[in-house]
């Protein structure tokens, strides 16, 4: 086989998987705005209603991702990452049964168990159907895919939305997720699995990524704040297009994930982590400050130049301290921080906004948790980060 062919990345199989991320992310993002708008419009609920569904969600992903790391080590890919989405389809549709806050509950906690799994089976079959040479472009391409779908996700949930046809959209969203499955089917997938594959803490927990693990946690917390009230913040400051937010997101992460890599490898973390920590912080506190649908869509714009940079930075330096065979671990630890985050944020900024008189107050508290984790990414992420040697 010629090298230019054993080499190509743009191969059907990864063709297929790319297409398959955007869409099960763009299915999922759908519910980042309409999910509070149910809640409240719907369903009568109140913030702290709103984020404790959001932070439930967020919390059965977290606990159901090891098991998605045990099955398909165990089981093989084809099996865990195909009837991971169907169940996520299933799950999806099951949001336009629900007429009350407890069935709400019930199927969105139900909803974050295949999405923890499927997450955690998308990265590993990218790295199967990549060559090893283009394996890190291939991973940084369906993180791409992931953010073109923040761009694309939102923004088609509230046309689809239009006046609260909310039955409408869960039925959208279903069939987005289905298609995602319907094209992760024709994926030549490695056999891989290993039936004799045992669970333990040791192959979902690296203990040299706690320091990066409580760092990205800081972050987590008030990144809890936008998942669940971003969209009421715009409805109060009469925002019309609300999906002009999560596209500036999007765009801001796109432009600073370009260097961001580039400037990592060449550098390290020491100089491209803080430059992310404040620029997010300056996001928080143009949503809370500038009070205005210009500030509101700026502050998007610099919120994701400021995510774009540290969130990889940070996987990546949870990922470069360990062998290649604890990799799946650390990352385990790394994401399992950040959901820990955003689930205890999904639920507590509601009583912060309520202590300290509206969302702008809550996002100013959020820029100060980002503080708190840029103080920690000094004190002891930076100090102890060894790059792995062979």
């Amino acid at each position: 086989m010629e090298p230019e062919a054993r080499d190509n990345l743009w191969t059907h199989d990864f063709i297929l998987l790319a297409g398959s991320t955007l869409l099960f992310w763009a299915s999922f993002l759908f519910f980042m705005p309409a999910l509070p708008l149910f809640m409240v419009q719907r369903l009568h609920g109140n913030p702290a209603e709103v984020g404790l569904v959001t932070g439930l969600m967020a919390l059965t992903a977290m606990l159901a991702r090891p098991f998605a790391g045990y099955a398909t080590d165990r089981w093989g890919r084809r099996c865990v990452y195909l009837g991971s989405l169907l169940a996520f389809t299933l799950a999806t549709l099951g949001h336009a049964l629900c007429h009350d806050l407890l069935s709400l509950v019930l199927v969105h906690c139900l909803y974050g168990i295949p999405f923890g799994f499927v997450t955690a089976c998308s990265m590993a079959v990218g790295g199967d159907v990549a060559p090893s040479s283009r394996r890190g472009e291939a991973l940084g391409i369906l993180v791409v895919a992931q953010t073109a779908a923040m761009a694309i996700g939102p923004a088609v949930a509230l046309a689809v939305l239009g006046q609260g046809n909310f039955g409408r959209l869960f039925v959208v969203a279903g069939a987005v997720a289905l298609a995602a499955a319907l094209l992760g089917w024709p994926i030549r997938y490695p056999d891989i699995g290993d039936p004799h594959a045992r669970f333990s803490l040791r192959s979902v927990f690296e203990p040299s990524g706690v320091p990066v693990a409580l760092t990205v946690t800081f972050l987590g917390l008030g990144y809890g704040g936008i998942v669940s009230f971003i969209a009421l913040y715009g409805q109060q400051l009469s925002v019309t297009n609300l999906g002009l937010f999560y596209l500036l997101y999007a765009v801001g992460q796109v432009v600073s994930r370009a260097a961001a890599g580039q400037v990592f490898d060449r550098e390290g973390p020491r100089r491209i982590v803080p430059v992310g920590f404040l620029l997010v912080m300056a996001g928080y506190t143009l949503l809370a400050l500038w009070r205005t649908a210009l500030g509101f869509l700026v502050a998007a714009f610099v919120y994701g130049l400021g995510w774009g940079l540290f969130m990889p930075s940070l996987q990546t330096m949870a990922i470069n301290q360990v062998a290649p065979p604890c990799r799946g671990a650390a990352s385990a630890t790394f994401y399992n921080g950040f959901d820990l985050g955003v689930a205890s944020g999904s639920y507590a900024m509601a009583f912060v906004a309520q202590a300290v008189g509206g969302y702008a107050g809550m996002y100013l508290v959020a820029a100060a948790l980002v503080l708190i984790g840029l103080l920690l990414f000094f004190a002891w992420s930076l100090p102890r980060y060894r790059p792995w040697q062979p």
